[in-house]
């Protein structure tokens, strides 16, 4: 019996918690299942301006808080006869939706809503209409029906007449084109217009083929005006539709023609006052979105929608229409820009920098004579500096070749004087030490081997001195040996190790070429042993037509070239320079702190002495 009692105890437990649950999600269901909104127009849906009603309409009730299952169907009176249209589109509508529950219905125009309010209790009952028409319903006014709200959107004829008349003042006739299968489209016209009879003419064309009416649009006398509103005629088994009615029309009048409508504009119309499909199904949109969110019909007030004068300004330069006339707020298409429009921006930055420039101008002339009197102050003194540069030149070129003449004659000296004497006196000395006598003894015998070693080691440092000012080798069997021996003195000297290569035939040289590369490989080599304390070195030597080119590569501390040219400290680069000017050659000086030099010279061997460029890259 306890277990029983338990039982039920959790039976109702699970109940009372679990059945709120169901209860919300059953009621979240409902709330967001998807509504069935039907629209029936009156027209085909290839109909001009259909199209763009009924997207905006659609975006009109997109955001609306339930989804939307969305259908469209189409009466056609302009194909068909509109009893045989609306039975058959009611039998349609029957079998189409017999499982489905239309939950709103949408009437786009006065046809449509007759159809949505004639049928409504066999296929809608319960469903809410909404509509768009020229007029509120008689059923509605009276209030014989319910659950019906809209928008009114008569089309503004009279609007349009009357501002064709504003913009043509001396129009004594209006011919007026109003032709539409709808019952009573005619006569709404005619009452809608009544109220002009007393200022202007009024003439309707009746004419129902497409040339008869044309015939009689170029019959229209000058001075008149047109008001088209719509023809949908019938020639050679195909329906014209208004638009195309429109732009013929337009193509055969000889005076201006005006439209209630903006699906026309473009085809040679000058404009009207309108209600773009835009604008309305954006307006019908959103009353049905209303609908949609639980807004009962008849709290909706019906309104009327507002008109905007629009024009093609093509038509209003055709027709010399004053712009100033037109309406305030008017929208204009097919405007083609001024070049003050297009380039108004650009005309005043010109107009500004113009104005800049001239400014500039005459500050340029009043600083002109100046600056001629500077340039040929100027011009005076480069001519003195570069008198003073080619002297300076000449006397270095001097110089070099003094200096070199001055170290030929000094090693020639040094090799035949006094060489050859330091020759004789340690013959003497050894000629001393094998002689007989008291200078036999050992302490004489050892002063004899000092003064030996000594006469022997001034000689050759002698001869290595007379061979650095002006080597033999270079002169008696040329560049390539001289810098070889010059290479391995080097390395015997200063116990470093000096690697050369040459390659190429380097006969017939001029011997200022041949003395200017020996004493920049001597220079180079000697700044690298010395100042950069470097172990390796390199000397490398190729020729390539008729140009010389070495090389000279160590792996010493290296040094800053720009450094050394401002402080003047680089004396044995100044003369590398100068030598490779000389003879019309390249020097070129690439090193860095810590990271060794590299000297190159180019030059011709026979080519005449040439302005020499220098070029120095710290790495």
């Amino acid at each position: 019996m306890r277990l029983g009692s338990f039982s039920r105890c959790l039976t109702v437990v699970a109940v009372t918690v679990i059945a709120p649950g169901m209860l919300c999600a059953l009621a979240s269901a409902q709330t967001h299942a998807p509504r069935t909104v039907l629209t029936i127009y009156q027209n085909a849906e290839d109909f001009p301006g259909t199209a763009r009603f009924d997207a905006a309409m659609r975006n009109g009730f997109a955001q609306a808080d339930v989804p939307v299952n969305y259908f469209a169907e189409y009466l056609e009176t302009e194909e068909l006869p509109e009893e045989t249209a609306s039975l058959a589109l009611r039998d349609y509508i029957r079998r189409k939706f017999e499982d489905r529950h239309i939950d709103i219905v949408i009437a786009a125009a006065s046809g449509a809503l007759q159809f949505a309010l004639r049928y409504r209790a066999e296929l809608f009952p319960d469903a809410p209409i909404v509509f768009i028409a020229v007029a509120v319903p008689e059923e509605v006014i009276n209030h014989r029906v319910s659950g019906i709200t809209g928008v009114l959107s008569n089309t503004p004829f009279s609007e349009t007449v009357e501002l064709a008349l504003n913009l043509h003042p001396s129009a004594k006739q209006v011919f007026v084109v109003a032709q539409s299968p709808a019952e009573g489209y005619e006569e709404r016209v005619r009452s809608e217009l009544g109220r002009f009879s007393n200022r202007v003419q009024l003439t309707y064309i009746e004419e129902r083929t497409v040339p008869t009416l044309l015939a009689a649009i170029k019959a229209v006398p000058p001075g008149s005006v047109i008001l088209y509103t719509r023809a949908t005629l019938k020639e050679a088994g195909r329906v014209v539709y208004p638009d195309e009615m429109a732009r013929l029309i337009a193509e055969a009048s000889r005076v201006p023609v005006y439209s209630a409508t903006d699906l026309y504009l473009g085809s040679g119309i000058v404009g009207g006052m309108v209600r773009s499909p835009e604008t309305s199904g954006t307006r019908l949109g959103h009353v049905a979105r209303q609908v949609l969110d639980g807004t009962p019909p008849e709290s909706i007030a019906i309104r009327p929608m507002d008109t905007t004068a629009i024009f093609d300004w093509r038509q209003v330069q055709r027709w010399g229409i004053d712009p100033v006339k037109l309406p305030a707020g008017s929208q204009i298409f097919f405007r083609t820009p001024t070049a003050w429009d297009t380039y108004r921006w650009y005309l005043v930055g010109t107009i500004v920098v113009v104005m800049a420039q001239l400014l500039l101008i005459t500050g340029l002339l009043t600083q002109r004579g100046r600056r001629r009197r500077a340039e040929r102050i100027v011009r005076a003194r480069e001519a003195s500096l570069r008198t003073s540069y080619d002297r300076i030149r000449q006397l270095a070129g001097r110089l070099i070749n003094a200096q070199e003449a001055a170290r030929a004659s000094l090693a020639q000296d040094l090799h035949d004087d006094i060489c050859q004497r330091l020759a004789m006196v340690s013959s003497a000395i050894d000629r001393l030490k094998t002689s007989s006598g008291d200078i036999q003894n050992a302490k004489t015998q050892r002063l004899f081997d000092v003064l030996a070693r000594d006469a022997h080691g001034t000689f050759e440092v002698v001869r290595t001195l007379s061979h650095e000012l002006h080597p033999a080798t270079l002169r008696l069997l040329g560049l390539v040996p001289a810098i070889k021996t010059h290479c391995t003195e080097v390395a015997k000297r200063h116990n470093v190790h000096v690697t050369f290569r040459a390659q190429g035939d380097f006969q017939h040289m001029a011997d200022d070429v041949a003395v200017c590369f020996f004493r920049i490989a001597q220079e180079s080599l000697r700044n690298g042993v010395e100042h950069g304390e470097a172990n390796r070195l390199r000397v490398s030597l190729t020729r390539s037509g008729d140009a010389i080119e070495m090389t000279v590569t160590d792996d010493g501390h290296g040094f800053n070239p720009d450094a050394v040219s401002r402080d003047g400290s680089g004396v044995g680069v100044v003369s590398m320079e100068e030598r490779a000017r000389g003879i019309g050659g390249t020097l070129h000086i690439v090193s860095g702190p810590e990271r060794g030099t590299a000297i190159r010279i180019k030059a011709p061997l026979n080519s005449p002495p040439k302005r020499a460029e220098r070029s120095m890259l710290v790495g």
